[in-house]
């Protein structure tokens, strides 16, 4: 197979736009939160959260790469921990330059290949990979709203009704492809379609024969994302704020939930956006734009910026191009 060069110029042109929809976000949430309170309030960041933060930030990352490597062993494959890493992490860096985060897929189909791993099953363990994750939502709405008192916005009862609908009819649409598989396919194509089908064709044929590497997947899923949702209640107490814990970690979830479906680069300015919309009642002013600014730091661009490091040096001196995974 002929081998493509790196696209650059659409690399360049997603990191550019990322930078501008980023600064002009936070920069306008500093200019109407910061004051000469956010002085006094910096004083009470407490070093010891901020570091649990940190920690439960590699945490997620480490049970992530992990669960990939259990999600390829149930396929009776093997990925190194190396190769979960880039997958992983380099994943985060493409998927944070583009809409709804799919950027990241030719680079793991490419890192799979690598590892002699073929393109339908890299795509259906990139498939099973957000399936795990979306299949622990079920799970949370009961006790989302079983602390329903804390969604008293009508901006936080509307999110959560979006993210009802929206991964409902998800729900139903993988059901049918599931089990309507032929009626299905003649009325709807796409990549979406065609990951649940790799992803049926990959289950039925590997994943009943390993059930444990699977089962143990989707039990590491609940880890790292465990991990995830308690970046917001460990930040703010870092931030010397008092706030509910079930509260922050409630709207930790849902805002995760939302932002997978956001059309703009790593779903910038409406993951700031939100995360000033969502926890503007749970701080004083002065300190909520500080807040926006470290939240996006420990759930988006750590990672980001990992993932490029990593990304730089696995391709040095080798050739890979968004647009054919298979390099």
């Amino acid at each position: 197979m002929k081998k493509t060069k790196f696209t650059r110029s659409n690399l360049i042109k997603g990191i550019r736009l990322f930078l501008f929809i980023t600064i002009i976000t936070i920069t306008i949430i500093l200019i109407f939160t910061v004051s000469n309170k956010t002085k006094e309030h910096l004083q009470l960041i407490s070093p010891l959260f901020l570091l649990l933060t940190l920690l439960a930030t590699f945490f997620r990352f480490f049970f992530d790469i992990w669960r990939l490597r259990f999600i390829v062993r149930a396929m009776g494959r093997e990925l190194s921990w190396l190769g979960s890493f880039y997958f992983t992490l380099g994943g985060l860096f493409l998927g944070g330059l583009t809409p709804m985060q799919l950027g990241g897929i030719p680079l793991q189909l490419y890192v799979c290949k690598r590892e002699n791993i073929s393109f339908p099953e890299g795509t259906a363990a990139i498939f099973t990979r957000g399936l795990l994750s979306a299949f622990v939502l079920p799970f949370l709405i009961p006790f989302i709203y079983h602390y329903r008192i804390y969604l008293t916005s009508g901006m936080i009862q509307g999110v959560v009704k979006y993210l009802c609908l929206l991964y409902g009819v998800a729900g139903i649409f993988f059901i049918l492809i599931l089990t309507q598989t032929p009626w299905v396919t003649r009325r709807f194509k796409g990549k979406f379609v065609e990951g649940i089908l790799r992803f049926k064709k990959v289950f039925s044929k590997e994943f009943v024969k390993r059930k444990i590497p699977f089962l143990k997947a989707y039990g590491i899923t609940w880890l790292s994302l465990s991990f995830y949702f308690l970046t917001a209640p460990l930040l703010i107490m870092g931030l010397g704020v008092k706030a509910p814990f079930f509260e922050t970690t409630i709207l930790q979830v849902i805002l995760t939930y939302a932002l997978n479906f956001m059309p703009t680069p790593g779903a910038s300015g409406f993951a700031e956006g939100g995360a000033y919309a969502l926890f503007y009642h749970l701080m004083p002013k002065s300190i909520l734009g500080v807040y926006v600014v470290l939240w996006r730091f420990f759930t988006g661009y750590l990672g980001m910026i990992v993932g490029g490091f990593a990304l730089s040096k696995l391709f040095a001196g080798e050739g890979f191009s968004l647009e054919n995974p298979e390099v």
